[in-house]
């Protein structure tokens, strides 16, 4: 490939805006490839490859794939980052990061996480029972913290305390009023000593869509007079060396640095007054809302943030620092819950296209001759055959009217289905050759600008919206989707994506864009070969969020990371549900189902309706599909 050719990959990258997003794990190769660095630099795998490799071991799109070196380096990342904060202003204590497994709780992103933090003593925070026995059987005994959050009952508290038995720094966060009772009164019955963590309600409110996970009416944490009784209650029972923790949270995904500087001052000066009470108080929980430049905007929307990882670990610091140090206090170990800045990057869904639903025909030879002397047919043939760009607007007026007369006049009766087709066909072909007309204009009308924005094609896609993002059906959160490979070639229609459900949300019709979300995505002219779209950024909810619309169960996964050679090796290969699978979740049983269709084949021979050969041809496919992939297998 010659220098040309690969500047023109680079500029196809530009397109897709990869470098803001990207964060340096990104980028288009001189093949026309995205290519994956899990480091941010030096090392570089071929995404298109290990599609075409996985393939050929018989494991179809869509594939998620995983790169552990990415969760690696972003974990270094953020304890870098803590860390020159620290030194700048000469804080006393240190931080430690705290994996709140919600975010993503598939056991081998888990180990992968406690592997790369196991020389951090990375903490984790679970907020079920369910998450709490996970973590308590994966085998993670050792010292590091174990926070729970979350609504408890006696059983959630006692399994806490036991595990305290096992070796784990367990810390009960209490959330609500009435934790404390049952903390106090487990603890004494099982004669274990606990340490608890309250998690306050900050006045201020966060940024984002989940700007109500603070402020007056959040869902969780105390109010300050309850904290005050939770501590008295502690002091009465001769406990208050339990107080360990001060926790607050208001909201995942800031877009706004400005409400977190708000509630770092509030929680700073409540640390303070908690610790002149209990000494004993060692740690300061700022929870999750590090953001995730999903868009690359670098702006307070939705799917961006207006701040750096930087600016906000420096607040952190400041602010906590400040406050200890005017009143005399211990400093604190900052902990963070940082999981979507983590996570997120490290997965990414590659999905095949399988067939394209275009907007205009292909313009390879002009408008045909009517079928019939309907006037109104030949009304579209001469606006065609005399369309201009000097009159192209008033054409748009007419093709419009006569598109609607032609429904009209068929819907009574006066146009046969024939003549319909053939109106249908030369309205398209007139809005084509408008668009061809005035793509050039500088400075077309608004009634083009409309037409335009209506000329999209739509690419059929293998994959499941609600099954593998659902937070772009739900929440309209913003994933960078790009082709991760022919990206040699200008990329020349304008589409949008539509999944596998019979469902119309079932789509992504609004893409990254440096100012607004756009409408479209630049893709190629598919032509029937194989074509993969990448969707990225998607480590943080999306696989315990899908759900089974259509019983479109978990797609093919696999871990990529290097060996120690240096080679690139899939480390964890998991299979997708199968039919079978799926349809166990919703209480049909594969046994079952092969019994009544059994009865049914045993039905018709009996009625001669199928021979004994079409039988044996029946079964097996239903015990074959049973086997197979949910996804289509193109």
């Amino acid at each position: 490939m010659t220098l040309i050719e690969g500047e023109k990959s680079k500029d196809r990258g530009n397109l897709y805006w990869i470098d803001a997003w990207g964060e340096g794990y990104f980028n288009v190769n001189a093949e026309g490839h995205i290519e994956v660095r899990p480091s941010g630099k030096g090392e570089k795998v071929d995404l298109y490859g290990l599609v075409n490799a996985l393939i050929e071991r018989g494991i179809e799109p869509p594939i998620l794939f995983r790169f552990d070196g990415i969760i690696r380096d972003r974990m270094e990342k953020i304890y870098q980052t803590f860390n020159n904060a620290i030194k700048l202003y000469d804080y006393p204590s240190h931080y430690q990061l705290v994996y709140p497994i919600k975010v993503n709780q598939q056991s081998h992103v888990v180990d992968q996480i406690h592997k790369a933090g196991r020389k951090h003593q990375i903490g984790l925070e679970v907020g079920s029972k369910p998450e709490l026995l996970a973590m308590l059987t994966a085998q993670h005994a050792d010292d590091s913290l174990l926070l729970c959050n979350g609504y408890k009952d006696a059983e959630y508290i006692e399994l806490a305390l036991l595990s305290r038995k096992l070796g784990r720094r367990t810390i009960i966060i209490i959330e609500q009023l009435y934790e404390h009772k049952l903390i106090l009164d487990i603890a004494n019955e099982l004669g274990v000593e606990a340490e608890v963590g309250f998690r306050m309600k900050p006045s201020a409110k966060g940024s984002g869509r989940w700007a109500s996970s603070g402020g007056e009416r959040a869902k969780f944490g105390l109010e300050t007079n309850e904290i005050l009784t939770v501590l008295e209650e502690l002091k009465k029972h001769g406990k208050t060396e339990w107080a360990k923790l001060l926790h607050f949270h208001i909201g995942s995904q800031l877009s706004s640095i400005v409400p977190l500087k708000k509630a770092l001052w509030e929680a700073s000066r409540t640390y303070v007054e908690i610790a002149r009470v209990c000494p004993t108080m060692e740690f300061f929980d700022v929870g999750g809302g590090l953001g995730i430049d999903y868009d690359g905007s670098k702006q307070a929307h939705d799917s961006s943030m207006n701040y750096s990882m930087e600016e906000y670990a420096r607040d952190i610091v400041y602010a906590i620092g400040t406050a200890c140090k005017e009143n005399s206090i211990e400093e604190p170990i900052i902990l963070s819950e940082s999981g979507r800045a983590l996570v997120a990057h490290h997965s990414l869904l590659v999905t095949e296209v399988i067939d394209v639903a275009t907007s205009s025909p292909k313009m390879d030879q002009d408008l045909q001759v009517p079928p019939t002397d309907e006037k109104i047919l030949q009304d579209f043939y001469d606006t065609y055959h005399a369309l201009t760009l000097s009159n192209h607007l008033e054409a748009l007026h007419d093709a419009h009217y006569m598109r609607d007369q032609a429904l009209e006049r068929f819907i009574h009766g006066d146009i046969s289905l024939i003549e319909r087709a053939y109106a249908e066909k030369a309205y398209a072909y007139l809005i084509a050759k408008i668009y061809e007309l005035s793509k050039d204009d500088p400075n077309p009308s608004e009634e083009i600008l409309k037409m335009r924005e209506k000329l999209l094609d739509i690419y059929f896609c293998n994959f499941s919206v609600f099954q593998s993002l659902p937070d772009s059906w739900a929440i309209s959160q913003l994933f960078p989707v790009m082709p991760i490979h022919r990206l040699e070639e200008e990329p020349s229609r304008r589409a949008t994506i539509v999944d596998l459900s019979c469902d119309s949300d079932g789509k992504i019709d609004n893409f990254i864009h440096p100012k607004t979300p756009a409408n479209h995505l630049k893709l190629h002219e598919f032509d029937g070969s194989p074509y993969y779209l990448g969707i990225f950024l998607v480590g943080a909810y999306q696989e315990t969020l899908g759900g089974l619309h259509n019983l479109f169960g978990d797609t093919n996964a696999v871990h990529v990371d290097q060996d120690e050679d240096g080679d690139w090796e899939f480390k964890h290969l998991i299979r997708g549900d199968t039919m079978s699978e799926v349809l166990t979740y919703t209480q049909y049983d594969a046994n079952d189902l092969e019994d009544a269709l059994h009865n049914s084949i045993e039905m018709a021979v009996k009625k001669k309706r199928i021979t004994n050969e079409e039988a044996l041809k029946i079964s097996r496919a239903l015990q074959n599909a049973l086997k197979n992939y949910t996804y289509l297998m193109v």
